[in-house]
């Protein structure tokens, strides 16, 4: 029996190998081919810029200054009526009569209450006789002396006799004058506090006469503020009438010189007319009152404002981009702030879209309002 050679068993060795590792040696090459091929391919750029950001689209407006800028602000009031009179009785008597009812227009002079003057016009007729005769006695006396037939004496007691029943006359007329009383202003009947048949002592009250043909509107102003404000200033002073917004100007006729120790306000007192009715005492209106007027002041819409941790800020258009402005901001009028430094006249104000944009951006103006 013959043995196999060792070079025959060597080489089948080697061919069984090869077999069971050719797919990875495939593998292998398509792997180096592979990369070879991806080596000889033009570099790729490792690092990309940034994508440039699309421009925002933003609203402008031309900042401008105005001449002259009203510093002005509004405050609630109370209307207080010019004046309240109580008319008292001078005289002691009975009410005789009581001519006009509670809410008529009276002006200075018209009655107001009767009382009976039974009682005083006797004495006025008992007193003038007595004037006529002291008078008589006077005259004789004044011949007597002048034929010296008497003394100086009793011509003076005569003439002393005869002042005295004149000042007696004089006071018992006025007391029968006095019985009629009558309103001392123009005003309202607002109040009639006796009824006929009552007896009043001098010193009672009889009526109540408002007068509201000018009227104080009271306003307290803030201890910060009051310094602005002098007598002979106006004011705006608007209320509602029948359901209409009206507005009258008046003029600061009264500043106190004390405050309140509580709310640290000053009261005020506006006068201004009112015959026509239009206000009524305790009625609720609102005061427009002035501090100052500034000279070319640069107003921008409050939301145009964004604060900032410390400071506020404002964006501009500059050549296409958005600019930051830090702002210094003065004082409010309703919907828009003052601005004391921070920007110019003729800079283009960001109003709507500024909060969506960053300092460079660049920015698309869709709308500009001048």
């Amino acid at each position: 029996m013959s043995e196999k050679s060792p070079e025959v068993g060597a080489t089948k060795k080697n061919h069984g190998w090869f077999r069971r590792n050719i797919p990875k040696l495939i593998i292998i090459i398509a792997a180096i081919i592979a990369l070879s091929l991806i080596a000889k391919l033009p570099e790729r750029q490792r690092s990309t810029e940034p994508e440039e950001a699309a421009p925002v689209n933003v609203s402008v407006m031309t900042v401008v200054s105005e001449p002259e800028f009203a510093d002005t602000f509004i405050l609630p009031a109370v209307v207080e009526p010019n004046r309240i009179v109580t008319v008292s009785a001078e005289v002691q008597g009975r009410i005789e009569r009581i001519p006009l009812t509670e809410g008529s227009k009276v002006r200075a002079g018209n009655l107001l209450v009767r009382l009976n003057a039974d009682l005083i016009k006797p004495q006025v007729a008992i007193t003038e006789a007595q004037v006529e005769r002291d008078q008589i006695e006077f005259e004789r006396m004044k011949d007597l002396v002048e034929m010296d037939a008497t003394s100086q004496s009793d011509f003076d007691d005569a003439n002393t006799q005869l002042a005295v029943s004149k000042a007696q006359l004089k006071e018992i007329r006025a007391s029968l004058e006095r019985t009629d009383i009558n309103a001392p202003i123009n005003g309202v009947l607002n109040d009639v506090l006796v009824e006929e048949g009552e007896y009043v002592q001098p010193g009672t009250p009889v009526a109540e006469i408002v007068d509201i043909d000018t009227v104080k509107i009271v306003v307290d102003v803030p201890e910060r503020d009051i310094s602005f404000f002098t007598v002979g200033a106006e004011a705006e002073v608007f209320f509602r009438y029948r359901g209409d917004e009206k507005s009258l100007t008046g003029t600061i006729t009264f500043i106190s010189e004390l405050a309140d120790q509580q709310t640290r306000c000053t009261s005020v007192e506006i006068t201004l007319q009112n015959k026509q009715g239009l206000m009524r005492s305790g009625q609720i209106v609102r005061v427009q009152l002035t501090r100052r007027k500034i000279k070319d002041a640069i107003l921008i819409p409050l939301l145009a404002v964004i604060p900032m941790e410390n400071s506020n800020a404002v964006y501009v258009v500059n050549s296409k981009q958005a600019q930051r402005r830090e702002v210094k901001l003065g004082i409010y009028s309703g919907d828009r702030v003052r601005v004391i430094s921070g920007l110019e006249p003729g800079d283009k104000l960001i109003i709507a879209g500024h909060r969506f944009v960053a300092p460079g951006q660049k920015v698309n103006i869709v709308e500009e309002n001048k």
